[in-house]
């Protein structure tokens, strides 16, 4: 059923039940994943400050070796910088690039209040998707 899913990864705990559902979902099915890191923006006192470059890699390795540990297929390992478009724009762009059936991203676990003020890359990505989204909760 699915061919090429794109895992959302950022090196969270919540990042971590993604890929192994991701994984364990490639193993079982074939399907080949392409790793995502979208390097986020900090706040600083002045200004935004950007996520050190190796923060990213190491996310990114930690992640392939998870699901490679699961029997998952990993194809590519993506690194991008978020911009004005977003880690969901990131991730919503990766999905249109690599032709994937599905894109799998967690949640931090935040209230409903926070998650509305500060944003969430899962609620954002359900608005217009470029294929169906799988939302792995952070329980």
């Amino acid at each position: 059923m699915f061919k090429k899913v794109v895992v959302g990864v950022d090196g969270s705990d919540s990042s971590a039940k993604v890929v192994d559902a991701a994984a364990r979902l490639s193993a079982s099915t074939g399907a080949e994943l392409v790793l995502v890191h979208a390097a986020e923006l900090a706040h600083a006192r002045v200004g935004p400050q950007h996520e050190p470059a190796q923060a990213g890699k190491d996310a990114l390795h930690a992640a392939e070796v998870a699901a490679k540990g699961l029997g998952a297929t990993v194809a590519k390992l993506v690194d991008e910088e978020v911009g004005l478009k977003g880690p969901a724009g990131v991730l919503d762009d990766a999905a249109k690039t690599y032709g994937a059936d599905l894109i799998v991203v967690g949640t931090r676990g935040r209230n409903v209040w926070v998650g509305s003020v500060l944003g969430s890359v899962s609620q954002r990505l359900l608005h217009n998707p470029p294929c169906p989204v799988l939302v792995i909760p952070n329980l």
